[in-house]
């Protein structure tokens, strides 16, 4: 959504990237999106745009479930981001030249109207060295945050979901 926060003069949208990307994928089969040159967050040269467009793609499947689709799409941008540091982080192996240890907060923030943002942690772990490129995971979100958040409610099925956490359908650039 949009809306005006404390020191702005105007009113913005929560991921105007990822908004723009679900309208283009949104309008395909409709009416051709706008060329570039537009002041909108729909420029189809942009290649921000191009990449988010082809990695939000295939994880729209159930988006007719959800309450709300730029919520969904808000969860599946989670889970390209978590993605893309996963295949970062596992194709930098002198990392651990570095470091011992890697800790990742991955989460939405979610924009209030009153009460301020909130940020809504999703995953936390640690990888740890242990002669791999992608160390030892030690999964602590339920140490830290306790269980995860019911999202049924919000992405409309289970299977949604299930998408949403299951790592074996990686986005890749």
């Amino acid at each position: 959504g949009a809306l005006q926060r404390d020191g702005q003069t105007k009113v913005s949208k929560a991921c105007g990237a990822a908004v723009g990307a679900y309208g283009v994928i949104s309008s395909k089969g409709a009416a051709a999106p706008k060329p570039a040159g537009g002041n909108d967050d729909t420029d189809l040269f942009d290649p921000q745009l191009n990449t988010i467009v082809n990695l939000l793609e295939p994880r729209l499947g159930g988006i007719e479930k959800a309450v709300d689709p730029i919520t969904f799409v808000t969860y599946q941008m989670y889970a390209i981001v978590r993605d893309l540091i996963d295949e970062c982080v596992e194709g930098t192996p002198d990392v651990w030249d570095f470091a011992n240890e890697v800790s990742i907060v991955g989460g939405i923030m979610i924009n209030r109207y009153k009460g301020g943002d909130f940020f809504q942690p999703l995953s936390f772990e640690t990888r740890v060295k242990d002669g791999s490129s992608k160390g030892k995971v030690i999964d602590l979100y339920d140490e830290a945050f306790g269980s995860k958040p019911d999202l049924v409610g919000v992405l409309g099925s289970e299977e949604a979901v299930a998408d949403l956490y299951d790592r074996s359908k990686r986005a890749k650039l």
